[in-house]
């Protein structure tokens, strides 16, 4: 009864599902301008002022790599928490990618230039695919690489 109605896309253009952590490679942020969540449907949307932060997701278990972005409202200012302990979301992505949960005053007044100094380095992301089909970035950490050394014959030299 249902069978004709239903629609799967072709192979090409569907989206694969993604759920859990993942290791994207960070490319950078741009500022954008979308409708507010307010006037969105309206044929006149009101627009605000944004920050997508873009990571390239390549794992062995896609068909493809895959971009994701964070999308952060800008605020009227970049500051550390308030008495009450509220923050921006732009506050918590940058000291997301520092790997901090809160920067420093120095952190915090170079926090553009250490955005722009991590493109290209890799972030452990917690992904959540929506039902509408859009993925969320729940979290992001910086993946620390553990250094091996390496003893002749290629045995890991253990250290006790």
């Amino acid at each position: 009864m249902f069978k004709e109605l239903v629609k799967l896309g072709d192979s090409n253009d569907e989206r694969p599902v993604l759920n859990g952590a993942y290791i994207g490679r960070f490319l950078g942020v741009k500022e954008r301008q979308r409708p507010t969540f307010d006037t969105r449907l309206n044929s006149e949307p009101e627009l605000e002022d944004v920050f997508v932060f873009e990571f390239e997701v390549d794992d062995e278990e896609l068909p493809h790599p895959i971009r994701v972005a964070k999308w952060v409202r800008k605020p009227p200012q970049l500051s550390h928490p308030g008495k009450n302990g509220k923050v921006s979301n732009l506050y918590k992505v940058i000291a997301a990618l520092y790997g901090v949960s809160q920067m420093t005053d120095e952190q915090l007044q170079n926090a553009e230039e250490f955005v722009t100094s991590v493109i290209g380095r890799e972030y452990q992301l917690t992904i959540e695919t929506k039902p509408s089909g859009w993925y969320e970035i729940i979290h992001i950490a910086p993946v620390r690489r553990v250094r091996r050394k390496e003893v002749m014959g290629g045995n890991e030299e253990v250290p006790f």
